[in-house]
C-alpha cells in the first residue's frame, strides 16, 4: 500500500464519501473512480468503505 493510500484511508469516512460526491458533481469521474478503487480494495477495518456506500456516493449527479 502506498503512502498516499494510507493517508486517504486515514481520513474520516464522511470526508472520503464527500470527496467522491464532489468529484462526481464536478464531472471528474476519474478522481471519483480512483478514490472508490482505493476504498474498495482496503478492508473496512483499515479505512475501506462498503460497496453500497460507495455506489450511493457515485450516483451524485453532475452540476450543470
Amino acid at each position: 500500500m502506498t503512502r498516499q493510500n494510507e493517508l486517504i484511508l486515514g481520513f474520516p469516512k464522511e470526508m472520503k464519501l464527500q470527496i467522491i460526491k464532489e468529484a462526481m458533481a464536478e464531472n471528474n469521474i476519474s478522481v471519483a473512480f480512483s478514490l472508490a478503487k482505493i476504498l474498495l480494495d482496503a478492508p473496512i477495518t483499515k479505512g475501506g468503505i462498503s460497496t453500497e456506500e460507495i455506489n450511493k456516493a457515485l450516483q451524485t449527479k453532475p452540476n450543470k
